[in-house]
């Protein structure tokens, strides 16, 4: 049934679509590292630096800033995975390793009626990660940081071509700012703006580039709901938001697969809560060299990974890097062969994909800690 003017302008993509757009998901450093993975996959497969625009929400945007500050390395220069490890993996997993948020947190505490606590945020994202002016980011890909607008209800988008001095660790800080946890970044610029966590308008990113490219892939490392009981008011109350937002989560995942298997838009997801062995009925499993953590594993343990920016191990890291690289690499095989060159698998760290050693590992890594895990 053909829809109205109105409604080919509002949901449905452009009549000119071009290029590749990755979304990089929320969801903290488990999703910062999933994504790592998944990238380092891209790249090895000539993907990453054919791409045409990097949309990212929450812990997204900080794999994405890395991305950009190391552009010069990755995307002018072919670098051999010894060369991607040592200059592109290595530094953003010593970037994990450290608490960012507490501090910020608790100073936003402190002074309630301010932006302390996502200028704190900000200020360690520029010490540890990047000091990039937006205004300094490449042309090609395109980088755009999603946060969310509370004053306009609609998704705020960071990116080269704003006005006035923003710079990219805000950027991330912004698109990181949980509401449960900061208080909204306001400002006028000209109109007032209450900014906050991408993650509440679109937590895969989706929204800024939909409509106008021609392929998307889609990183998913955020948040999976998880069996869970209690008997308070407080309780209740949370428990039904967090169900409202998982199925809202759930809804844009049914269209998003509903449009690439309508032939609407072309493209590929993968999430953390899924497995290589859910393509064990494609072509991608029917090689012996296709492995990946099976479904128990990455529904029971890895899933359920924190998704705040604390400390995250080695171990942690290790295994997140490795799903997301397995999981990108398995989406891209089954579902657009044809935008890959052949490339072996190389595993970032196989000494972690025993099942066993992985449990155990993980064991506790799903508990938030007050004063966060050492």
């Amino acid at each position: 049934m053909p829809t109205t003017p109105h409604g080919n302008r509002r949901y449905l993509p452009t009549g000119h679509r071009a290029g590749i757009a990755l979304c990089l998901s929320g969801g903290g450093f488990r999703a910062a590292l999933f994504h790592l993975g998944a990238a380092r996959r891209l790249y090895e497969a000539g993907i990453l630096d054919t791409v045409a625009t990097i949309a990212s929400v929450s812990g997204g945007s900080s794999l994405a800033a890395h991305l950009a500050t190391t552009h010069r390395t990755w995307y002018q220069r072919a670098l051999s995975p010894d060369d991607w490890e040592h200059e592109v993996a290595l530094p953003f997993r010593e970037y994990t390793a450290r608490n960012l948020s507490a501090w910020p947190v608790f100073k936003g505490l402190l002074l309630p009626k301010t932006n302390a606590g996502v200028d704190a945020l900000a200020a360690r994202i520029r010490e540890r990660l990047t000091a990039l002016k937006l205004s300094a980011l490449p042309a090609q890909p395109r980088f755009l940081f999603c946060a969310t607008d509370l004053v306009a209800g609609r998704d705020w988008i960071f990116e080269r071509e704003m006005d006035g001095d923003w710079d990219v660790a805000t950027a991330v800080a912004v698109s990181s700012c949980h509401p449960v946890f900061l208080r909204p970044y306001t400002k006028r610029t000209p109109q007032y703006i209450a900014l906050v966590d991408g993650g509440v308008d679109d937590d895969r990113g989706i929204e800024p580039v939909w409509r106008t490219h021609q392929t998307l892939l889609v990183s998913d490392g955020g948040d999976t709901i998880q069996p869970a009981w209690g008997t308070s008011l407080f309780w209740s109350l949370a428990r039904s938001a967090s169900v409202l937002w998982n199925q809202s989560q759930v809804v844009q995942k049914r269209w998003l697969m509903s449009t690439f298997t309508a032939g609407v838009l072309e493209g590929t997801y993968w999430g953390i809560g899924g497995s290589p062995w859910h393509y064990r009925q494609q072509e991608y499993l029917q090689s012996p060299s296709r492995v990946g953590y099976s479904p128990a594993l990455a529904r029971d343990v890895i899933a359920p990974i924190r998704t705040d920016y604390d400390a995250f191990s080695a171990a942690e890291a290790a295994v997140l890097e490795n799903h997301g690289y397995l999981m990108a690499d398995a989406a891209i095989e089954t579902h657009l062969s044809e935008l890959r060159w052949p490339s072996p698998l190389r595993i970032p760290h196989p000494a972690w994909m025993g099942e066993r050693k992985v449990r155990e590992a993980l064991r506790g890594s799903a508990r938030k800690l007050l004063l966060g895990h050492r």
